[in-house]
C-alpha cells in the first residue's frame, strides 16, 4: 500500500469521526383503547370487533351478547374486560345486572364480583362501569379486590370519580392497575371526538403511553375507523391493554413476588393471539 493511499484511508476515518451521527427516530408513543359498554348492541358490538385486535373490550356481565361478543373478541386474540357495574353517585343513573351498591354485605359482594368474571368469558382484567360512589368506598373496594386477585386479573380504573381509591386498592393488593387518562366521547361529536384523541396522543407522547376509553357509538366507531390506519405515521403504537398493565401496572417502590407475577402472565393472552357509561 502506497503512502498516499495510506494517507487518504487516515484522512477518511479522521473524517467520519466529524461527521454528526444520525440521529435515531424516536421510539413510538403507546396508546391502548379501551371500548367499554359491550354486551347490549349486538350490531355495533360486532363493528367493533372489526377494528384492530390490539382494541379492547370491556363486556358487561349478563347483558344479551357479553358472551358471544367476549368469545369471537377472545379469538380475534384481542383483551377482554369485564365491566363490573357499580353504583353511581347519581340516583337517577340505574345499575346493571349484578351490580355493586353500598347496601350489600361483604358476602353478597365478593359472590357478585365471583358471578359477574363467570358471565364474561375469556377476560384478563377488569374496569368499573360507572362507580362513582363504590370506587371511593375503602372496604369494598378491599373486598373487590380480594376476589380479583385470587382470579387473576389486572385492573383499569375508569377514573368515573377523581377521590378514587380502586387503582391504589388494587396495587395494595398486587394487582396490576392503570388508570384511564382520556375519555373518547363524553360528548359524542365528531370534532370533540377527536379533540379528545389528540390529548390521548399529546399524554402519550408525555408519558410514553396513556390509556383512553370511549364506547361503541356510531360516531366513536367511525372516527376509529378512519384515525386508527393512521397511527403509524404519527409514530404512534395501538397495544393491547394488558400490555401497558404488564409493564407500567405496578409501582416500583412495591416488591413483585414471582409467584404473583407467574400467574399474571399465564391469565395474558395466549401466543397465538396477535399479542399478548363512562360518566359517574
Amino acid at each position: 500500500m502506497t503512502a498516499g493511499r495510506i494517507i487518504t484511508l487516515i484522512l477518511t476515518g479522521l473524517l467520519s469521526l466529524t461527521q454528526p451521527c444520525q440521529a435515531q427516530p424516536p421510539a413510538p408513543a403507546r396508546i391502548a383503547i379501551i371500548l367499554d359498554d359491550i354486551g347490549y348492541n349486538r350490531h355495533n358490538g360486532e363493528r367493533a370487533l372489526r377494528l384492530p385486535a390490539a382494541v379492547t373490550l370491556a363486556v358487561i356481565p349478563f347483558t344479551p351478547h357479553a358472551r358471544a361478543l367476549a368469545q369471537q373478541g377472545h379469538t380475534q386474540g384481542r383483551d377482554i374486560l369485564l365491566h363490573l357495574p357499580m353504583a353511581s353517585t347519581d340516583p337517577e343513573r340505574r345499575l346493571d345486572d349484578g351490580g355493586i351498591t353500598p347496601h350489600q354485605n361483604e358476602a353478597e359482594i365478593r359472590q357478585r364480583v365471583q358471578a359477574a368474571i363467570a358471565a364474561v368469558p375469556h377476560a384478563v382484567g377488569l374496569n368499573n362501569h360507572m362507580g362513582s360512589q363504590i370506587t371511593t368506598d375503602p372496604d369494598i373496594m378491599r373486598w373487590i379486590m380480594d376476589e380479583v386477585r385470587r382470579t387473576p386479573l389486572f385492573f383499569v380504573d375508569s377514573m368515573t370519580n377523581a377521590r378514587s381509591v380502586a387503582r391504589s386498592t388494587a396495587l395494595d393488593y398486587r394487582i396490576p392497575a392503570l388508570r384511564r387518562d382520556v375519555f373518547l366521547d363524553n360528548s359524542t361529536d365528531p370534532a370533540a371526538i377527536d379533540r379528545a384523541f389528540q390529548r390521548l396522543l399529546e399524554k402519550a407522547r408525555q408519558q410514553g403511553y396513556a390509556v383512553a376509553i370511549g364506547h361503541p357509538h356510531g360516531t366513536t366507531l367511525t372516527y376509529l375507523e378512519q384515525m386508527l390506519p393512521k397511527l403509524r405515521e404519527m409514530n404512534i403504537e395501538l397495544v393491547a391493554v394488558s400490555e401497558l398493565a404488564t409493564r407500567h401496572g405496578q409501582p416500583l417502590d412495591k416488591p413483585i413476588r414471582l409467584r404473583d407475577l407467574t400467574r399474571w402472565i399465564l391469565a395474558l393472552p395466549t401466543p397465538a393471539a396477535t399479542h399478548l357509561n363512562f360518566s359517574n
